[in-house]
């Protein structure tokens, strides 16, 4: 089967007008490009039916002669400008139903606030409306229902939420494994590696234009910065070529290069039915969230410490006064008491805390912001303290510094199997 032609449409009124930056098309692109699938088109379209009709209608034309996937976000909601269902109402000719699954789910959340199911309200009950006929993607994060609408031969509109939250889900969820199911991938390949530490712009230069006659003919390749981390993706129908890529990448990167950490971190520690306890102070908890977000991590995860104050730092993690007197509470001499405090409060097997200067103040000549230190206290009883400098804004600088100290987590387990 051809592969499709792929469109992503995002309406909302507040796009068009510059009041809300559109996050869900990029995201998705992303996504589908790691799945082997390349958009070819962004489409925004403010809340006017008509508008989005005709779209949907010239999209649905070009059906005759190729293979087309549109993904639509937004207009699912329960406001009077959410016009998503309507319009795929006639363009498709149907009429709707309501999905029992989601009116059930919404009866709940309205009881759980003390009402009856008489008070919900129509333009409420109506996100739990999708076209007849067609495949419904559950949302186990809000109310409204997604679903995958036939247009053509083999081509098929996909509407979702606009809501972040609920889209990723979904898509993650429920849309994937229909995609897959739709236009097998035949004879891709996909390598992926993140790089830790280094720039977008000077890994291009370094290795995919150095080496881009040597090793890129006939290979797509894509880069996705994150805060910390750079993940680089590899396509192509020959899997020695891109064994071959990541044999260079490797041997150029061996100390900042890796797989996908958290996914990583989960299953090894799960594997080996090791504990992990931290303690956090610039980061704010934004580490132990990203250790216990995948299911089964109550396993693994003793707990953690919001030692924010020198006080809570001292009481409950027993850091010396004199250290945080004497090096200051950012230094790798606190971060090292921190870990210790951790290992001798939990007996967790690994011990992650985190010290630093987020921003936008606080930050010195010797310190500026920016400063973080981690230490990772390992089975061994052995400390490791590592010092970095994250550019960025505050929210940058606590992201870079909770997924840095998942790699170094990440670099720790896999000298295990050494």
């Amino acid at each position: 089967m051809e592969a499709p032609y792929i469109v992503i449409v995002s309406t909302g009124s507040e796009i068009t007008a510059g009041r809300s930056l559109d996050t869900n098309s990029g995201w998705m692109a992303n996504q589908l490009f790691e799945l082997g699938w390349k958009v070819k088109k962004f489409i925004a379209l403010p809340d006017d039916p008509d508008l989005i009709l005709s779209e949907l209608q010239v999209l649905k034309e070009l059906t005759e002669t190729r293979p087309v996937l549109v993904l639509m976000t937004g207009g699912l909601g329960p406001t009077e400008d959410d016009y998503t269902l309507e319009t795929v109402l006639k363009l498709s000719k149907k009429k709707s139903y309501s999905v029992e699954k989601a009116k059930i789910r919404l009866q709940r959340i309205y009881e759980s606030r003390g009402k009856q199911y008489s008070d919900i309200l129509p333009t409420v009950l109506r996100q739990t409306h999708v076209p007849e006929d067609c495949k419904t993607l559950d949302n186990t994060v809000g109310i409204a229902v997604g679903f995958v609408e036939p247009i053509g031969p083999n081509s098929y509109l996909v509407c979702m939420p606009g809501v972040p939250s609920e889209m990723k889900e979904m898509f993650k969820r429920r849309l994937v494994p229909e995609l897959k199911r739709i236009y097998p991938r035949e004879n891709l390949v996909q390598r992926t590696k993140w790089l830790w530490n280094i720039g977008e712009s000077l890994y291009q230069k370094d290795f995919v234009e150095a080496l881009r006659e040597e090793l890129f003919k006939n290979v797509d390749w894509g880069v996705t910065a994150n805060r910390g981390y750079i993940k680089c993706i590899f396509q192509s129908t020959d899997s020695k070529q891109l064994d071959t890529i990541i044999q260079r990448l490797e041997a150029q990167y061996p100390k900042i290069i890796s797989d996908d950490v958290f996914e990583f971190v989960h299953e090894y520690l799960l594997a080996e039915k090791l504990t992990i306890a931290v303690g956090e102070s610039c980061t704010g908890g934004l580490l132990g969230k990203k250790l216990t977000e995948s299911p089964g991590s109550s396993s693994y995860f003793v707990g953690g410490f919001l030692t924010y104050s020198n006080q809570m730092k001292e009481s409950l993690l027993g850091v010396p006064r004199d250290t945080l007197n004497n090096f200051g509470a950012v230094s790798k001499e606190t971060a090292e008491a921190m870990a210790k405090g951790i290992s001798e409060k939990t007996k967790a097997d690994y011990c992650v805390s985190i010290t630093g200067i987020a921003g936008p103040d606080g930050g010195t000549e010797l310190k500026p912001v920016g400063t973080v230190w981690i230490g990772l206290k390992t089975p061994d009883g052995s400390i490791q303290t590592h010092s970095y400098l994250f550019p960025g804004n505050r929210e940058g600088i606590r992201e870079n510094a909770s997924n840095t100290a998942l790699f170094l987590l990440y670099q720790s387990l896999k000298q295990r199997n050494v």
